[in-house]
């Protein structure tokens, strides 16, 4: 090229901090962000790339303001995957939820079941100005996930991997077999009972533990192995049950290219992840294929092929996957051994369920296909026409089979198993399959007037249609258990076959006019009439409209002189209503439509010698029953300052929903449905009756800066908070017990205020002479001494109760915490200096309270096979004169421990757990290989990286068995759950 005189020319790159001009994806479109109006925050592909996390779920976590994360079902198991919602709770109707859309490419779907290499950027529409014209299917909230597409040039492949080992983040430990008994032993004489271990126990306990003895048990009276409380073992279960380190992998290729008319996409990946169980065979697969192709057809022409398919095996012992699992493995007895002396595992080890009582399989396959055309028939004018469909196939195998023991004279017996499955062997066969189709057509046409006023008008269509089946089938008696299939079995009575079939369908009519005035002045409006078949007649339809406005300041002519400082100054307003029909299981899919349940030889008497089938009145429904009404006021500031180096974003909202599915009037008797003969009552219609206010605020700031000498470095904070309150709930009586009533704050732990433990039988003694009306007797009556908790008398009534368990009498309980997390967080520092790049992020949440119950926490509760005695157990009170086998401890953090009553384990301040933590989530160097290194070989870039998860926590819970991140994962009880995983990892990434 030449300019003049001149054919040379030098030019200095620096890094454009700028970030106004960034495009961001919104609904059915994109935006320049500094034209944003609503809450709309992004994530980059960068947050999520080589961090080892098995979903992108577990990716999002700490990374965007207002996303929460939770963990559920099993805690960190390998099929387990978090929950996410937006902004807290969203509703708590009968039959309602609050999860967010999720739209991949425009489809909805399933983001755990995609690669994360695949992500280009995320999008998420947090308040009504941002997702109302979704309608129906985004009341609380859209995440927008937009993956990689070709780039014209010459074609690129790109494989990076991650190799990773993974060991659980929080392990309780057993105390040894000796020290176990002896708390037994103590926590039974506390209680007044005898001793759980004989003397002869403890004694060839102490002497196996000492090598003394080379058999942990001995065959009974019957011929067959004692275990429990007959045997003497020194098991640390915990230890049998875990792996040490778990080995993981997971590839990614990828190639993409194209020409000026044709551009291409194309990626595969593969994940395994190994079990973190010592014993049997679990595992999780995951396989993607992705393409998008995109083609110019003509000037006026564009058509986009997407295609996406992920599978997923998971395959494990049938029992790990029941809750009954992570139930018993605290209470396993360190007296029992893993083996038998004849080289058998154990009866009451758990092993055998997992080694030879069969396994579970789950098959998934989903597929997306889309098939996009983009017309320009006119300039500025763009017509989308696009048909989307997904397939989503799931099979699952369940096999239960006998577990033989062989007795001392030769004999064998069946197993007893505490998933109730003992003596019994079944297959069991289900498949479950969605068709989803999803057509949708708009158009968009922008113009300007005087290149000042400038519009964008959107308006469309959009459906969808979704078609469910499900069939299951169940039948008991294998004949042979290596081969175990449903035509290998036998039983005539013991089989059960199901079938659920429904469909759904919503339609839209939706449009939306965007306005700026030099981009100074912001306008949006939204629009949507929706309508959905959950409901029927006229309450089928309903109109949801936002309007969104923003003022930027910095754009404002007396800024000009302060631009480097202040370069964008942005106030945001917005308003908008959305109603929520979406149903949280099958059985809520058509709620105005009553159904009798019928059973297949469920009788309870026999007709010719055989049971027979049987119907009854399912409960009385009301086809008055609409939608429920999110209303959402969201106010934000946007600030860019110094050139654009620091950058924040500060919104606070109001979300309303009104209208909210509860139980109505209760009916009278001769109505007969589902009538309740305690109450005299039958079961009321489901009525719109509720209401709840949520109300919070989402901060993010970040800086980011490049210097002179080759350093880049930035910090990113991300911090969130919600509060939910009910407004209106039908609670005549206004129970506090298993309910909600008007003025409750979601999440509140009612218990009562204590003086502590009492340190002496005489500071007990004193206690109780100061409550002349009964003492504390209506919560305990073994007798009260030195170690356990005294309790506050609130209501000044000389006695220590419940009262009745309503609002206007709890007794003395009162309002002690709240289980809501508060002040989540999210900390990213990185930096970079020439082929090196590293970065630190931490997540957690700031303030929340939490009762933890159960033998996790106390030890001793519920009897002997309810209770356990853990290491973090071991620091309960015992005077200053005992004559415990652990000696004293007068301040000792637990009560005294007792089997046969729960008097010192009331919910109460006392025991209250500080749930707040902060985790070191991820912490990630690199190197990328100097080119003149790798230009030979044709190898664009290469980079080596070493990364870790979960390296270590900081909490408030005094709780030493808990993790404070699983809490909300433990569906089997309190603290019964797989753990997290502290993952190390490592990978290489290589682009040719």
């Amino acid at each position: 090229m030449k300019v003049g005189n001149k054919t040379v020319f030098n030019f200095t790159m620096q890094e454009n901090t700028q970030t106004l001009d960034e495009v961001v994806v919104v609904a059915f479109g994109t935006q320049k962000r500094a034209n944003l109006t609503a809450a709309v925050a992004t994530v980059d592909k960068k947050q999520l790339a080589n961090r080892p996390v098995q979903n992108v779920t577990q990716a999002l976590q700490g990374i965007s303001p207002g996303l929460n994360v939770a963990a559920a079902n099993m805690g960190g198991a390998l099929n387990s995957t978090p929950t996410i919602n937006i902004r807290g709770t969203g509703t708590i109707g009968q039959g309602s939820s609050s999860s967010p859309l999720i739209l991949i490419d425009g489809i909805e779907g399933d983001m755990n079941l995609i690669n994360p290499q695949d992500i280009e950027n995320i999008s998420i529409l947090k308040d009504a100005g941002s997702s109302a014209i979704y309608g129906s299917r985004a009341a609380f909230g859209v995440v927008l996930i937009t993956t990689k597409k070709g780039k014209s040039g010459k074609a690129t492949i790109n494989y990076n991997n991650n190799f990773r080992w993974s060991a659980p983040t929080n392990l309780p430990s057993f105390t040894d077999g000796y020290s176990f008994a002896k708390y037994f032993n103590e926590a039974s004489a506390n209680g007044g009972l005898g001793n759980v271990y004989s003397d002869t126990m403890l004694e060839n306990t102490k002497l196996f533990m000492e090598g003394k003895l080379a058999h942990a048990t001995e065959y009974d009276s019957n011929g067959v192995w004692k275990t429990n409380m007959e045997s003497w073992g020194n098991t640390e279960w915990f230890d049998v049950y875990y792996k040490d380190w778990t080995f993981s992998q997971e590839h990614n290729l990828s190639l993409t290219g194209g020409t000026e008319n044709t551009t291409y996409y194309i990626s595969g990946s593969f994940l395994n992840m190994g079990s973190d169980q010592n014993y049997g065979n679990e595992s999780y697969k995951r396989y993607t294929l992705n393409s998008n192709i995109n083609i110019k057809a003509y000037s006026w022409l564009d058509i986009n092929l997407n295609t996406k398919f992920s599978r997923k095996d998971y395959n494990a012992p049938y029992y790990q996957t029941n809750g009954v699992y992570y139930h018993s493995m605290p209470r396993r007895k360190p007296s029992v051994p893993i083996y038998t002396p004849d080289g058998i595992l154990a009866k009451e080890s758990q092993l055998n369920e997992l080694v030879r009582g069969g396994d579970y399989t789950d098959d998934s396959d989903l597929l997306y296909q889309q098939m996009q055309f983009v017309i320009k028939p006119l300039p500025n004018l763009e017509i989308v026409a696009e048909g989307n469909f997904r397939l989503d196939r799931t099979d699952t195998h369940a096999e239960v089979l006998l577990l033989p023991e062989r007795k001392e004279d030769g004999s064998y017996f069946f197993m007893a198993r505490d998933d109730k499955y003992g003596g019994r062997s079944f297959v069991d066969e289900n498949m479950y399959k969605t068709n989803y189709y999803n057509p949708n057509i708009y158009g968009k046409y922008n113009f300007s007037l005087n290149d000042r006023h400038n519009f964008i008008v959107t308006a469309g269509f959009q459906s969808e249609l979704n078609r469910y089946k499900m069939i299951g089938v169940r039948r008991d008696n294998l004949i042979s258990q290596d081969v175990p299939t449903l035509n290998n079995t036998t039983s005539s009575t013991d089989f059960a076959i199901s079938n659920t079939q429904y469909d759904w369908a919503t339609a839209g009519f939706f449009g939306r006019v965007n306005y700026d005035y030099k981009s100074r002045y912001l306008l949006e409006f939204n629009y949507r009439y929706d309508g959905a078949s959950r409901f029927t007649g006229e309450k089928r339809w309903n109109s949801f409209p936002s309007i969104s406005g923003a003022w930027n300041i910095a754009r404002e002519s007396f800024m000009d002189s302060y631009q480097n400082l202040l370069g964008n100054l942005k106030v945001r307003a917005s308003y908008g209503s959305l109603g929520n029909q979406s149903a949280s299981s099958a059985s809520n899919v058509y709620p105005f439509y009553t159904n009798i349940p019928i059973g297949t030889a469920d009788g309870s008497w026999l007709v010719g010698g055989v049971k027979p089938n049987t119907a009854r009145p399912e409960t009385v429904v009301n086809p008055l029953l609409g939608w429920e009404k999110v209303e959402s006021i969201d106010v934000g500031l946007d600030i860019g300052m110094f050139n654009n180096r620091l950058n924040g974003s500060f919104d606070y909202f109001w979300r309303t929903t009104k209208g909210m599915i509860a139980n109505g009037e209760e009916l009278p008797n001769t109505l007969g449905y589902n009538y309740n003969s305690t109450s005299g009552t039958s079961s009321a219609a489901k009525i719109n009756n509720a209401n709840l206010i949520t109300t919070g605020w989402d901060l993010s700031l970040s800086w980011r800066d490049a210097l002179k000498n080759g350093l880049s470095y930035g910090a990113t904070l991300v911090l969130s908070d919600a509060q939910t309150e009910v407004l209106e709930y039908p609670n005549p009586t206004k129970s506090i017990t298993n309910t909600y009533y008007k003025g409750m704050k979601i999440g509140e732990i009612w218990g009562y205020e204590t003086h502590g433990l009492a340190k002496t039988d005489e500071e007990m003694q004193r206690h109780l002479a100061s409550l002349p009306n009964g003492g504390q007797s209506a919560i305990g009556n073994i007798g009260w001494t030195g170690g356990d908790v005294m309790y506050k008398d609130l209501n000044k009534d000389g006695k220590i109760d419940r009262g009745k368990d309503v609002l206007d009498d709890t007794g003395d309980r009162t309002i002690i915490g709240n289980n809501t997390p508060r002040y989540n967080f999210g900390v990213t520092l990185f930096a970079a200096y020439r082929n090196f790049d590293f970065s630190v992020f931490f997540q957690g949440t700031m303030k929340r309270d939490y009762w933890v119950d159960g033998l996790y926490f106390w030890g001793a509760t519920g009897g002997y096979w309810q209770s356990t005695a853990l290491k973090e157990n071991m620091d309960y009170f015992r005077s200053a004169d005992t004559d415990s086998y652990f000696g004293p401890n007068p301040g000792g953090y637990l009560p005294r421990p007792l089997y046969n009553s729960a008097q010192n384990q009331q919910a109460s301040a006392q025991y209250l757990q500080n749930a707040a933590y902060m985790r070191l989530k991820n912490i990630q160097a690199g190197y990328t290989l100097p080119q003149e290194l790798i230009k030979k070989a044709n190898v664009t870039n290469l980079r080596v990286f070493v990364s870790a998860d979960n390296l270590f926590t900081l909490s408030g819970m005094k709780a030493g068995a808990f993790d404070p991140e699983v809490l909300d994962g433990y569906t089997a009880g309190h603290g019964k759950a797989s753990p997290l995983k502290t993952t190390i990892s490592f990978g290489v990434s290589v682009t040719l």
